[in-house]
């Protein structure tokens, strides 16, 4: 019913790339795994699985995957979670995902990725069309956790005869026509020369590369470890963050708060939000050092 959706698992190329120093993953709502070509692969679905078997205690999960060979078909030991794998050639028809929960998902991520170009070049950013990793995570995350509506996954489910619609009213969800419009405008008020239409960003060609079956090589590989697969930092090309200064941060969520306050779309609830992330910085404050007297400020005479 779409009451709860589970972190993205993200698949790079680079085990750490240089974005991620100084970032603390685990404040990032999604599991990063990598591997040369960033497919999923019989490894990492298998980790997946057991991973979401461990999470489901006390709960019996029906899994429904499609016959990817990436996808292993039988998993030893799972005690929650079953598998259960779709026809061949039935994907498009029955699988929630395929009927428009990743259709919404892109349209959200690409609205997320022309907006943040808009800004860039609001603020003046050299080439703000170049995102490395994490700033690609953090639209994915966005697009799935804040964007992707519980509607949308419903609906699906019902479109593909999974799911009761006894009792149940459902509304216009995220693939109709207004995020689709909104998509447009963005790229339209980009003024690309020979514009992509929306349906042809949604389904660009090189997306539908799927994960292949792995050659013994890339097999052995994969279960010994090579560190070719773990870092190769000299082809990542992002750039390191440099965290700012607890000041830095005061000042930011002090201008964001005086922004906010004069905005006439601000709500209360997020001025709530900014209000929790101040105190969040505010309670880092080290309140043991000795603290200072009026004469802290004076020289004593000679």
């Amino acid at each position: 019913d779409g009451s709860e959706k589970l972190p993205l698992w993200i698949i790079g190329k680079y085990a750490k790339p240089r974005c991620f120093k100084n970032v603390n993953l685990n404040s990032l709502n999604c599991e990063y795994r990598a591997n040369k070509r960033a497919w999923m692969t019989g490894v990492l679905f298998e980790e997946y699985v057991r991973q979401l078997d461990k999470k489901m205690v006390g709960r019996k999960i029906l899994l429904i995957v499609d016959n990817c060979p990436a996808h292993p078909k039988i998993i030893e030991g799972l005690r929650n979670v079953e598998l259960f794998f779709l026809p061949p050639n039935t994907t498009s028809k029955i699988q929630p995902c395929d009927a428009g929960i990743i259709r919404a998902f892109k349209m959200h991520y690409r609205r997320r990725f022309y907006r943040s170009l808009l800004e860039g070049y609001e603020l003046g950013v050299p080439n703000p069309a170049k995102i490395n990793v994490l700033d690609a995570m953090n639209l994915a995350i966005s697009a799935w956790t804040m964007d992707v509506s519980a509607n949308t996954i419903a609906n699906c489910f019902r479109h593909c005869k999974l799911r009761s619609t006894d009792n149940m009213t459902f509304e216009n969800s995220d693939e109709g026509g207004e995020s689709t419009q909104e998509l447009q405008n963005l790229i339209k008020e980009l003024g690309y020369r020979n514009a992509m239409d929306v349906e042809d960003v949604l389904t660009h060609p090189e997306e539908n590369v799927v994960a292949q079956l792995l050659t013994d090589e890339e097999i052995i590989e994969s279960v010994i470890g090579i560190n070719k697969d773990d870092i190769d930092e000299e082809d990542d090309e992002s750039s390191t963050m440099e965290p700012p200064s607890r000041n830095e941060a005061i000042k930011a969520a002090i201008t964001l708060n005086n922004f906010l306050l004069s905005y006439e779309k601000t709500t209360p609830e997020v001025l709530t939000m900014l209000r929790k992330i101040r105190d969040e910085i505010q309670g880092e404050i080290d309140f043991n050092k000795k603290q200072k007297t009026i004469e802290s400020f004076f020289k004593k005479p000679s």
